[in-house]
């Protein structure tokens, strides 16, 4: 948990959580006055006034409590006593303060530390030998405590300015301080104020986190969903090759037909003129049952099998585009660099019912306005998909008949329209937008893929096909190396 003043305003949920209707309500048109630390723990208080309605000031304060997994943010009025707070408790679960709406705000039980400005060198060599600095020296962390390999180092923190600083490894961010205490290989660097370090921490590392873990969560959805689509794949195979022998049950059906005048009835076996091969053959026949059912039996086994092996058949063919449909969307979440793109796809996902939406609005969620990204090469301006949805809506909604369409040949990536003729496109563009879209595709960086494209009047779409998937003629191709 962290408390800082954002750069970067977060998007806001569609149906607010019951504290942050409180916030509104106690917050919204009032000042913040005063910030302070309760004693040196980690406990911010914020205070705010304004004024209501019948022109009366009204002080509030929202009490931040930054203690690990025990944090929690809690409103009070002037008196302290609790409006609302984030993380509600019951006298069984918290019986050391009593959290509920209308209690006593009482700050939680903090162990007293000695002051490192009151540490004699003397205390620290005992407590750096018995490695307890950070349960004996206020403000020393594990981090810290490591750095401060004598007392001189300490006193040297307490006198020097601070220094908000990260150190990244390799452009990943592994530390940030606010004093110089690191040394080694790292790239090092500096911010003129904590709060600028602190919001360029959260948005390269815990962002950066979140972003990694959706990317994680959408890929395992999908990849999931493949898993079990490829071993549906195998199980119709095997029908396909069970139903595949259906003709052979009419020819026998049409044997029988032929010599039905010589069968006694009720044998096991008989010996027929095959009239299709040329031979005699053998048929199996069900004793029990009569010549002319016999004959039935043949002809419904023919009938069963045939209208199996259809079935499977076209069921292959949905299941094959369902795999190339997850492929092309796991394509996109590969190469997805913003959380707002992972988004897209996310809504994808749903629409499509791979993915359940837990929170259902009452009220209709009202669509926003689909605007897919742009890049403009050589003055060209030039439209990408980053999802399935987009791909369509870029190809059949911002793309006019003269445009120029371009598409990975025969791998899942995005769909690009350049709002220009082919013929006003110069090979040296061409080639730099064929580039784009091997960056947008499958393929691997090193590899050397085919980028067709044609005017966007020749690309179709085939009715019933995923969203997304189109047709084209007309096709001209380059080759490039994906960078």
């Amino acid at each position: 948990p962290i408390c800082y003043i954002a750069t970067k305003k977060e998007v806001a949920p569609d149906k607010p959580m019951g504290f942050s209707l409180s916030l509104r309500k106690y917050l919204v048109g009032s000042i913040l006055t005063e910030v302070e630390q309760y004693k040196t723990d980690r406990i911010l208080i914020l205070s705010f006034e304004k004024i209501n309605e019948l022109g009366v000031k009204r002080r509030v304060k929202l009490i931040v409590e930054l203690m690990g997994k025990h944090s929690n943010i809690i409103l009070v009025d002037e008196n302290f006593i609790l409006l609302d707070l984030l993380k509600k408790f019951s006298i069984e679960e918290n019986k050391l303060r009593l959290l509920m709406g209308g209690a006593k705000y009482k700050f939680p039980i903090i162990y007293e530390k000695k002051s490192p400005n009151e540490i004699t060198s003397k205390e620290f060599l005992e407590y750096k030998s018995e490695n307890t600095l950070v349960q004996n020296i206020d403000g020393i962390g594990k981090i810290s405590a490591k750095y401060m390999t004598d007392y001189e180092k300490l006193k040297g923190l307490l006198n020097d300015p601070a220094s908000p600083t990260l150190y990244k490894s390799n452009g990943i961010v592994e530390y940030g301080a606010i004093f110089n205490l690191f040394s080694g290989d790292y790239e090092v660097v500096k911010f003129e104020t904590i709060n600028e370090m602190i919001d360029t921490y959260i948005l390269e590392t815990l962002n950066s986190e979140q972003f990694s873990n959706k990317k994680r969560a959408l890929s395992k959805v999908v990849e999931k969903e493949l898993k079990k689509n490829k071993k549906t794949i195998k199980n119709i195979t095997k029908d396909i090759e069970k139903y595949s022998t259906y003709e052979n049950y009419k020819k026998i059906g049409d044997i029988l037909a032929a010599n039905l005048y010589s069968l006694k009835g009720y044998e096991k076996k008989v010996v027929l003129f095959d009239f299709y091969e040329n031979c005699n053959v053998d048929i199996t026949l069900n004793p029990q049952k009569t010549p002319n059912e016999n004959l039935d039996n043949y002809y419904k086994l023919y009938t069963k099998h045939k209208r199996g092996f259809i079935h499977s058949y076209k069921r292959l063919e949905i299941i094959k585009e369902e795999i190339k449909y997850l492929e092309s969307i796991l394509s996109f979440i590969n190469v997805a660099v913003d959380k707002k793109t992972l988004e897209g796809i996310e809504e994808e996902l749903i629409s499509n019912r791979y993915i359940k939406k837990i929170i259902k609005s009452k009220k209709k969620k009202k669509i926003a306005k689909m605007i897919p990204p742009t890049i403009e090469i050589d003055g060209l301006i030039l439209y990408y998909g980053r999802n399935n949805i987009e791909n369509e809506f870029i190809t059949f909604k911002v793309g006019d008949r003269h445009d120029t369409w371009f598409h990975a040949k025969d791998v899942p990536g995005s769909h690009l329209i350049v709002k220009a003729d082919i013929e006003n496109i110069s090979s040296e563009t061409l080639y730099k937008i064929g580039e784009l879209a091997s960056q947008h595709s499958k393929v691997g960086i090193g590899e050397t893929i085919r980028i067709d494209y044609c005017l966007k009047k020749y690309v179709k779409k085939v009715k019933g096909s995923k969203i997304g998937f189109v047709i084209y003629s007309n096709e001209r191709s380059i080759f490039v190396k994906k960078k």
